[in-house]
């Protein structure tokens, strides 16, 4: 079992405050925010398993409008339940994550509204496996509506999206990775009208000394 407190401050960025022009605010406050957090986690055998809830109260939380000018909402909460499930089995690797949200405006009219860009739902699967050299894994991951706005009037559709990756170790402390992201190339956005990349390979040659 874990528990932990804290606070946190945040000062807007120089680009939250005066870039580009036109898009900055110089009125800007700091960002204050009191988190409490209590866990419970346990590995045993092939599995492991952690749940984990918490709370944070924000203080001019910024935040963009549906300009994109940074903004502080006076009063924001945010609670939240993570739980994630894992297991090796026969030489495969799963592990699951899913978080609950309750992203909440506090502030004036958007009282009880969802914070901008926050879904309330997101999971993620990740299976991987070792085969010598070689490795192999894909990720799901999904992600329930969101807005893009404090009014909630810009909806932001429901998602979600496949990678795959593979590795190869060809020499000591050397890798060659792929990965194929958005494997179904979904159309989806995370800002209004700001749709996100489609299918995308990566191919990345690594050089670690703590690689075996």
């Amino acid at each position: 079992m874990s528990a932990s407190y804290g606070t946190a401050f945040h000062a807007p960025t120089f680009n939250d405050i005066y870039y580009p022009f036109g898009y900055g605010n110089p009125d800007l406050k700091p960002e204050k925010s009191r988190s409490g957090e209590l866990g419970l986690s346990q590995s045993q055998g092939v599995w492991n398993w952690a749940v984990n809830a918490y709370q944070t109260t924000i203080t001019d939380l910024i935040t963009l409008d549906e300009n994109f000018v940074p903004q502080n909402i006076s009063r924001a909460r945010i609670r939240g339940l993570e739980a994630q499930l894992g297991a090796n089995l026969g030489g495969w690797q799963l592990q699951g994550y899913l978080t609950l949200m309750q992203p909440k405006n506090q502030e004036g009219a958007n009282d009880g509204n969802q914070l901008p860009r926050r879904p309330e739902q997101t999971a993620r699967l990740d299976i991987d496996r070792r085969f010598g050299a070689f490795g192999v894994g894909a990720s799901v991951f999904a992600a329930g509506k969101s807005y893009d706005d404090q009014a909630n009037l810009h909806r932001l559709g429901g998602y979600a999206t496949t990678d795959l990756r593979a590795s190869y170790d060809f020499l000591p402390h050397w890798r060659v990775e792929a990965k194929l992201a958005n494997v179904f190339d979904r159309s989806y956005e995370t800002a209004y009208y700001f749709n996100q990349p489609g299918r995308t390979w990566f191919l990345t040659l690594r050089y670690s000394p703590a690689m075996r």
